[in-house]
């Protein structure tokens, strides 16, 4: 009779993997060990957390390295931003998208308040009237845009106007020269 001479953790470092499925841990942890040294996976883990635990106890509260350059200034608490405009409503979740999307650094100057100095009815270009809904796809041609009146300028009071985004998309960043020009030339065309 020839006994088998193998054992499962022989077994797994001939295959060169690093756990085996051994005997049940004291602890009632399951199976699972390291090849390298019969260690129970989860003991280890336990172990290792403890000793970091420990560490982290001793160590205190500052963490260890290199000190501040500066210290850490630790003032009085912030106060919460009070929200001006009321978002149920169509203009306050326009000016909310507007202050939040993509040009809200550009447009951080200006106020809440502002915005309702600047809010009508109808587009002072082409005198459609203005929506301040959101829209789902393609932008509306009615659709409310905050536009500089001069592009060289950046948005501030007097210098923005709220016009429909078929006014803004024609005007672009074009000067009044340029737009006389083209439609006198346009119109030269089209005879």
């Amino acid at each position: 009779m020839c006994m088998k001479n193998t054992t499962p953790r022989k077994d797994a470092k001939n295959l060169g993997l690093i756990y085996y499925d051994g005997k049940p841990c004291l602890h009632g942890h399951g199976t699972k060990r390291y090849v390298a040294n019969g260690d129970c996976v989860t003991c280890r883990n336990i172990i290792k957390a403890k000793a970091a635990r420990a560490k982290r106890v001793a160590r205190g509260a500052i963490k260890l390295g290199r000190k501040r350059k500066y210290p850490v200034f630790v003032g009085p608490p912030k106060p919460k931003r009070q929200q001006i405009y009321d978002k149920t409503t169509e203009f306050g979740a326009w000016v909310w998208r507007s202050k939040n999307g993509n040009k809200a650094k550009l447009r951080s100057s200006l106020a809440v308040e502002d915005y309702k100095k600047l809010k009508n009815t109808h587009c002072p270009l082409l005198g459609i009237e203005l929506t301040y809904s959101k829209y789902c796809g393609t932008t509306p041609n009615n659709y409310a845009t905050l536009d500089r009146i001069d592009p060289q300028k950046g948005y501030v009071m007097g210098n923005v106007q709220i016009i429909s985004f078929r006014a803004n998309t024609l005007k672009g960043d074009a000067s009044i020269e340029e737009l006389e020009f083209l439609i006198k030339n346009w119109k030269k065309l089209n005879v």
